[in-house]
């Protein structure tokens, strides 16, 4: 009696150069190709497509770096025949762009998978749970700069404080003075008894903290908290 052979299922073709382009090589391409000076170009792409805050400071950063060897390279002088005037100059500029495109590539990896997906070909939002959790997290930042513009509006819409049921959603906040352990504990995915310790330490305190560093000072807690606290946390 022979054993049936199973059906041999084809390997997933390897995307083409075109599809790596399109699903973020043109990161790297504009970054190598315009020697620098348009590297914050791809950085300002994923801070709109991640919309986190640290995305954001990159932009600011290499924004900064681009205008920086733009201003170099207008400051040195050059011959008739198009050659560099200062070498000193010509040096620097060329280190600096050299700089910039390596540091820019490497940082760049990372921010393509997450806006591209782990294999460079589909989006990573176009999983349910990447987008709803994308979306969260931009709800969060945009929720977190309308209080610095009008910090009134935290007690009229009840932001960090789902327990009241005001109806805005805020991307999943936790206001950290004024919110109950069990809601803090829910809302942060940690355990009851750090969440205990927040209050406690609050209590102790007098009922404000400032900051994430102030409440980290008062209250011992575990890296895997700390993380939550900073991404959750309104103060």
């Amino acid at each position: 009696m022979t054993t049936p052979q199973l059906p041999v299922q084809p390997s997933p073709a390897a995307p083409t150069p075109a599809q790596r382009f399109q699903a973020g090589g043109w990161y790297f391409v504009l970054a190598i190709l315009s020697v620098g000076f348009l590297a914050a170009i791809p950085f300002w792409h994923a801070a709109v497509r991640l919309g986190r805050r640290q995305v954001r400071t990159l932009v600011l950063a290499y924004t900064v770096a681009d205008v920086y060897l733009v201003v170099l390279m207008a400051m040195t002088p050059h011959r008739p025949d198009g050659s560099s005037a200062n070498e000193t100059l010509s040096t620097i500029g060329a280190f600096s762009a050299l700089f910039v495109v390596v540091l820019a590539c490497i940082q760049l990896r990372s921010l393509r998978r997450e806006v591209y997906g782990g294999h460079g070909v589909v989006a990573a939002h176009a999983d349910p749970a990447v987008a709803r959790a994308l979306a969260a997290r931009s709800r969060r930042e945009d929720t977190r700069q309308l209080l610095d513009r009008d910090p009134a509006l935290r007690r009229e819409l009840g932001i960090g404080r789902p327990d009241l049921g005001r109806g805005y959603d805020d991307g999943g906040l936790i206001d950290i003075n004024t919110a109950p352990a069990e809601v803090i504990a829910r809302v942060c995915d940690i355990e009851p008894g750090y969440a205990d310790a927040i209050v406690a330490g609050r209590t102790a305190r007098g009922g404000t903290w400032f900051n994430i560093g102030e409440l980290l000072v008062d209250v011992p807690l575990p890296p895997h908290v700390q993380e939550q606290l900073r991404e959750r946390a309104v103060f």
